[in-house]
Order: C-alpha cells, then structure tokens, then sequence
C-alpha cells in the first residue's frame, strides 16, 4: 500500500553541480542540485534570490556548470555552506575561463558546460535560471567512444529526504531497446 506524503517533490537524486560566475571580476562558485534539462542544448538552474550568486548570474548574462566527480564531495559541501560575498570559494580550485562566455570553469570538474542565460523565471524564494549551453568541456578519461561514460565520470548526486550525497550505480540496460520485447511488433 501506498502512504500518502503530501505535496512533496520527490524527483531526486539530483545532480550536485558547482555553478560558476564572475562577480566584480572574481570566479565565485555555488552548489547547485536543483538543475534541469529543458531539451538537449538548454538547462535550467535553481537558485535562491538571497545567494549571491543569484545577482552576478543576472548581472553577467552567463554561467558555468561544473559536474564534479565524487571525489569532490568535501568542496561540493563547502561552496553550499558558505557565501561567496564573504569567502574567496575560487582559491579551492584550478579555474579557467571558458572560451566563449568567459564564464569560470572548475579544471578538477571531469565535465563543465559555458551556458548563456535566455530567460528567467521568476518563483518566491528562487528563480530559476535557463540557459542556452554554448560549450561543454569533457576530461578524455571519461570519454568511451567519444561519449561521456557516466561510469567514468562518477557524478555526485545529491538526495534532499536523506541530506546525503551518492554516486551512481552500474548499467541496468540499453535505453530504446529494453522494451521491444513489450512492444509485441507494433514499432514505436
């Protein structure tokens, strides 16, 4: 049986994602887990109008997001603990600027995606950010075939009822081909 919880989100595990921007010249970072695909070259990013990463976003027309490893958990924690206006987050990391946008980039991050924002919604405490990728960067270690391996890559996820990070577990099988057996020749 099904135990009703209210009107709770539940579409976790989430990406936790480093997003960068410049303000006042400086790289600043924050952690981010509520991101969103909106088609194959556009994503979505949450963030709360008090961060103050919010404003430098708005300001600068442009953003990076870094998909760190696992084994940047303890940095991940910490840029979403503490407030860029009052701690250099910059100085934890290797950063370049991106080629196209000039947005900061995380050279420790295995994948990192320059982003242009094209809109903003605006929500009471959040708004959420949508941005146009114009380059993604991608380690060759986490590459297979030219594609980005997610067994490689090893994203944290980040889970909101547990407050805990995970990684991603194994292949369970080939998406547009699992199901035919179902389809019973009827062709998509």
């Amino acid at each position: 049986m099904k135990i009703k919880l209210g009107k709770k989100n539940c579409l976790y595990p989430m990406p936790a994602v480093l997003v960068g921007v410049k303000i006042a010249g400086r790289p600043n970072f924050i952690t981010i887990a509520h991101v969103g695909i909106m088609d194959l070259s556009t994503i979505s990013i949450s963030v709360k109008k008090e961060h103050y990463s919010r404003v430098g976003i708005e300001k600068a027309g442009v953003f990076s997001v870094n998909i760190p490893s696992e084994e940047l958990v303890k940095e991940v924690d910490f840029c979403g603990m503490v407030s860029g206006e009052r701690t250099d987050k910059s100085t934890m990391f290797d950063v370049v600027d991106g080629d196209a946008t000039g947005a900061p980039l995380i050279s420790r991050c295995p994948l990192s995606m320059e982003c242009r924002v094209l809109d903003m919604l605006t929500f009471s405490d959040h708004d959420v950010f949508i941005g146009g990728i114009v380059e993604t960067y991608c380690d060759e270690g986490v590459l297979a075939e030219g594609e980005v391996d997610v067994s490689k890559l090893r994203p944290l996820l980040f889970f909101m009822d547990s407050r805990g990070y995970y990684g991603v577990g194994g292949r369970i099988a080939d998406a547009w081909s699992v199901g035919e057996e179902l389809i019973g020749g009827e062709g998509g």
